[in-house]
């Protein structure tokens, strides 16, 4: 380079200068000084060759980076910045995207042997949509939530997928659900069986009258028939299957249900006072009879509660047909839900109540979105309380 050259050439002409000096210096008898000047011009000969002998070479400037590599490395940075593991179907084959999957699935890009459901599920599983997946082989056996999203990359549609550990949550919603299903059965069967035992200690009353009115009797014994086989089933449902079965609809007389209803809250609570308004009822809903019961009388009983100490205490209840849908509508006049509770009485084990467990509300929503309808609070205010719910379609005859 230029600059050697320039350095080259400088210690040539000091040499050349120091070798002068000391020439004539030695003619004139100057001899230390001839000897100081030749060792001078030594010196500086041996620096030039150790720094022209030693110093290493430059490097080679870097070879430029084009805009779109440095950004596909970018982002490979920020994916394996993701704990969560991403995963990508492509033409039915599955490829890891980031360190996590790597680390997970034992591949560095094309995934050989998939772990079972894996490319089905993330098939099966559109945008939006979230499935549950167990991946691990032995006792090691983790459950992961997969969420996915579709891409557009070359033109055609990639699958991207992420993995979620889910598997510590799981088994902490396992135990919890274990120790919350024995309070929500004996939550529902104390609660149905009390109607139940007063209804039927009315009808035993009844008998011992020297004249009894057997007809009333008789549909006082028939609605406990009733009610006791409805609660059987449902509590065989919850014990069999450890969460709410899927409904069983039946083309159910609606007249003949509210009367049950009417009979068991009358008999229940006798102070408090109880109507119906079936004037734009349908002859007949389609729903499963026991689940649509416990949901019902879940509210009713909430509002009955409600009114235990509040003068002309009254709860109507209300059905009408709306399009593709039976409403319900519960009204009571007790002294309201306190508004910093109010979004909280669906939550389940939610509750205010000495006694309570919190599972009637939350049990009856889950219920009626189950029928394709809902439940939900309308307003509350002191006097008046109203719940509205509704279940799906309703048959036209």
């Amino acid at each position: 380079m230029a600059s050697d050259r320039v350095r080259a050439m400088l210690s040539a002409l000091v040499i050349a200068a120091a070798g002068a000096a000391g020439a004539v210096a030695a003619t004139r008898g100057l001899y230390a000084t001839a000897l100081l000047a030749g060792l001078l011009a030594v010196w500086i000969a041996a620096l030039n060759l150790v720094d022209t002998g030693q110093r290493p070479p430059l490097p080679p400037p870097p070879a430029p980076v084009s805009a779109g590599e440095e950004e596909r490395r970018r982002l490979n940075a920020y994916l394996d910045l993701s704990p969560a593991p991403l995963v990508a179907l492509d033409d039915g084959r599955l490829r890891v995207v980031n360190r996590a999957a790597r680390r997970l699935l034992g591949a560095s890009d094309l995934v050989a042997d998939p772990p079972d459901g894996l490319v089905a599920a993330l098939s099966d599983t559109r945008p939006g949509r979230t499935a549950t997946i167990e991946i691990g082989v032995d006792t090691d056996v983790r459950s992961f939530a997969l969420a996915t999203g579709d891409l557009a990359l070359a033109g055609r549609m990639t699958r991207i997928g992420a993995l979620i550990d889910i598997d510590a949550e799981l088994k902490a919603a396992e135990a919890g659900a274990l120790r919350d299903l024995v309070q929500v059965l004996s939550h529902e069967i104390v609660n149905a069986l009390t109607p139940i035992a007063s209804l039927a200690e009315t009808a035993v009353a009844m008998l011992d009258d020297p004249d009894p009115a057997l007809p009333k009797v008789r549909d006082a014994i028939e609605t406990v028939a009733r009610r006791a086989a409805s609660l059987h089933r449902f509590g065989e449902s919850y014990r069999a299957l450890a969460k709410l079965p899927a409904p069983s609809p039946e083309r159910i007389p609606l007249a003949g249900f509210v009367n049950d209803l009417t009979a068991l809250f009358t008999t229940r609570w006798p102070t408090i006072s109880f109507t119906t308004d079936l004037q734009r009822a349908p002859a007949y809903l389609l729903a499963d009879p026991d689940q649509l019961t416990a949901a019902l009388w879940a509210v009713l009983q909430n509002a009955a509660e409600a009114l235990h100490d509040t003068p002309d205490a009254r709860v109507t209840f209300a059905v009408s047909t709306m399009v593709g849908q039976t409403q319900f509508t519960m009204t009571d006049t007790g002294p309201g839900i306190p508004v910093g509770h109010q979004a909280d009485i669906f939550r389940p084990f939610f509750t205010t109540k000495t006694e309570g467990t919190g599972v009637g509300l939350a049990l009856a929503r889950q219920i009626l979105r189950g029928h394709n309808g809902d439940l939900g609070l309308v307003s509350s205010v002191p006097g008046e309380t109203r719940f509205e719910g509704a279940v799906g379609s309703v048959p036209t005859s």
